[in-house]
């Protein structure tokens, strides 16, 4: 994938960081975590890195270490609350936030440690993201088996847009607040399927919910309720009777982090997609 470059002017904060740009390249910042820079939270050291981002634009932020276990937040100027943020992406301890402002300004990119002893050089880049595909609206084929499923069927690509270095796929579906449906994804030879349920207008944002082995082997399996209000879910425990027999447990998790952020996390045993058969 061919990625554009932006003309936007990166100014370094830290008095240890250096601006790096040249024709044609993306905009890079080298720095180095020392114990002379500013500390956050828990003692945290971090660099402040000043950027223009135009808005609508989709941008790839990326923050690279040898030394350390990043973690890079995208803030306003002038905010500490981010709109942005990356522990690890991909099988690293590096990190990536795709971005699509919606206004243009000034944000300030955060450079910092998982932990507090974090130091060591780092390299920041900022550069231009192709737009989001739209996302695949036909209707899925009615199948009926354990209940009535809408099927799709389809493939990932090294084309497809990727995620945190996972290539994806997007499908718009609609829930209404307060309906509960079983999402199953299962994948056609050796690899491992995540599933992801995102607002479709903040496709890049945290997930809803998600589920990676719940199902048979590797496949994903999930039991999502759409929430007519944002907040703090109870934990419920759900018991499935004929002709869909099924336990279900969902409990409010903290997404890794720095910040306090509670989502909920389903387990779920179905009886007809545990045996591929319906009980006796």
């Amino acid at each position: 994938m061919r990625i554009a470059t932006i003309a936007v002017s990166l100014a370094a904060l830290a008095a240890t960081s250096a601006l790096a740009q040249g024709p044609g390249a993306p905009l890079t910042v080298t720095g180095a975590l020392e114990d002379s820079d500013a500390k956050g939270d828990e003692d945290h050291r971090y660099d402040d890195h000043r950027i223009r981002l135009e808005a609508g634009q989709r941008y790839r932020i990326t923050v690279e270490a040898e030394g350390f276990d990043t973690v890079a937040r995208l803030m306003r100027d002038g905010q500490e609350e981010p709109v942005a943020e990356n522990d690890d992406y991909g099988e690293g301890l590096n990190s990536r936030i795709a971005y699509s402002p919606a206004e243009s300004g000034d944000y300030i990119l955060r450079v910092t440690g998982f932990a507090a002893e974090a130091r060591g050089p780092y390299t920041a880049r900022v550069e231009q993201a192709p737009p989001l595909p739209a996302p695949i609206s036909t209707a899925g084929t009615a199948v009926s088996t354990t209940g009535t499923w809408s099927l799709w069927e389809g493939a990932l690509a090294d084309t497809d847009p990727d995620r945190d270095g996972r290539h994806y796929v997007d499908y718009l579906v609609h829930f209404d607040a307060g309906q509960r449906r079983f999402v199953s994804l299962e994948a056609v030879g050796d690899w491992d399927p995540m599933i992801e349920i995102l607002a479709a207008a903040e496709r890049e944002g945290d997930a809803a919910d998600q589920d990676d082995d719940s199902g048979v082997g590797l496949n994903s399996l999930l039991a999502f309720q759409a929430e007519g209000s944002v907040g703090v879910q109870p934990n419920q425990l759900i018991l499935a009777m004929q002709p869909n027999e099924g336990v279900s447990l969902s409990l409010g998790a903290k997404i890794p982090g720095t910040r306090m952020r509670i989502r909920p996390v389903n387990m779920e045993f179905l009886y007809g997609t545990a045996f591929l058969s319906q009980s006796p």
